[in-house]
């Protein structure tokens, strides 16, 4: 199987949101953005894609988070360092913005505490930094709780569920399969909207193919593999 990045609807939009957030133009009015929907849409890969691929940069989850912890993070992403010091990682924080206004993800920050989420806020009012909080449905929920974050938010963002379309295309691109329509209604309705579950059936699909022989995804065979899944 290829790993390839697939340009689905979700991404086009997300990429759209990006470059949105990276325009001067954003320096007027608010430059937070949210990105949200369930586990297995593609946020984070969408969210690593664009950072490799352009100046913004990407902080994972971690499994314990302070602010200092998520400052220094940021720090050493724009700058390569990791000073002790809180005041210290906002002078460098503020060099490197003013040298070049770089986009920052934050993954999984339905999982931060306020605290954390207004010092994001703080840091975005006082560097201008253009700042995309990513996490699940509950992030939608902890930002509205709070005016001052919810009056913040310039663009929201939800990842639909992956179509059936994106079943196929991803078949095509990574295993050079074109999928009948009903065995790609087959493993989408697998997926219940999920990449997760449909990178595993691929997986299987191509294991099966290699054992038969066969150089196409029968109905039977894409039954066969969802039942073994």
């Amino acid at each position: 199987m290829k790993n390839e990045f697939i340009d689905t609807a979700n991404v086009n939009k997300f990429r759209s949101l990006c470059q949105e957030m990276e325009d001067p133009s954003s320096l007027a009015g608010p430059s937070l953005a949210m990105v949200t929907g369930p586990a297995g849409r593609g946020k984070t890969e969408a969210a690593k894609h664009y950072a490799v691929h352009s100046s913004a940069v990407y902080i994972p989850p971690l499994n314990t988070r302070t602010p200092a912890m998520v400052l220094r993070e940021i720090t050493f992403e724009l700058g390569k360092v990791r000073p002790g010091r809180s005041e210290s990682c906002l002078s460098v924080i503020g060099e490197e913005m003013a040298k070049e206004r770089r986009l920052i993800f934050i993954d999984e920050a339905d999982l931060l505490p306020m605290t954390i989420l207004e010092m994001l806020r703080n840091l975005n009012e006082r560097y201008a930094c253009p700042l995309v909080l990513i996490g699940e449905d509950e992030l939608k929920g902890k930002i509205e709780s709070r005016r001052r974050l919810a009056s913040r938010i310039r663009r929201r963002m939800e990842f639909s569920p992956v179509t059936q379309q994106d079943v196929a295309f991803f078949f095509k691109r990574c295993l050079e399969l074109k999928l009948t329509p009903d065995v790609a209604a087959l493993i989408h309705k697998h997926g219940r909207g999920d990449w997760r579950p449909v990178l595993t059936a691929a997986i299987g699909v191509e294991r099966a193919l290699k054992a038969s022989g066969l150089d196409e995804c029968t109905l039977e065979l894409a039954k066969d593999v969802l039942r073994n899944a």
